[in-house]
């Protein structure tokens, strides 16, 4: 909103030293109105707009260049952002899928099924701690990152 105000002000200011140029220009150095003296005034004129239209032009790319820097750095940062979730995921994942074997190591040893589930379990179990490790240590590298 502020950048289309800003547009209709320029305008009217370009407008109203357009116009002040003319009656100036006229008066001052009592030029007469003649068709040669008008197109001589039109050309100045026109060159000022042109050198207005530069100047938006440069403002505009700068401002393009700044949202396309804004854009790569939040874009940076959703990459980031999503690659810690889907690490946070996998861990969660492969956690549960540790509990499930558990779970079922001791329904086998429930069942009276044979094996050596003692040393499977520990087995298991030695690596769903490491899982949950990783997971602790990724949770709070993403609560260091946030500053909570």
């Amino acid at each position: 909103m502020k950048r289309l105000l800003l547009f209709v002000f320029l305008m009217v200011a370009v407008s109203i030293i357009w116009y002040l140029l003319l009656l100036t220009g006229s008066e001052k150095f009592s030029l007469p109105l003649h068709v040669s003296t008008i197109d001589e005034m039109f050309n100045a004129i026109n060159s000022l707009f042109i050198a207005l239209v530069l100047a938006g032009l440069v403002y505009v790319c700068y401002q393009l260049s700044i949202d396309m820097q804004t854009n790569q750095q939040t874009t940076l940062e959703l990459m980031q952002s999503s690659r810690q979730h889907l690490e946070v995921v996998a861990l969660t994942s492969l956690i549960q899928e540790c509990d499930l074997t558990l779970h079922r190591y001791d329904r086998w040893e429930e069942a009276g099924i044979k094996g050596d589930y003692a040393n499977a379990k520990a087995s298991v179990r030695d690596k769903m701690n490491a899982h949950r490790e990783r997971l602790e240590k990724k949770l709070l590298e993403i609560q260091d990152a946030k500053g909570v």
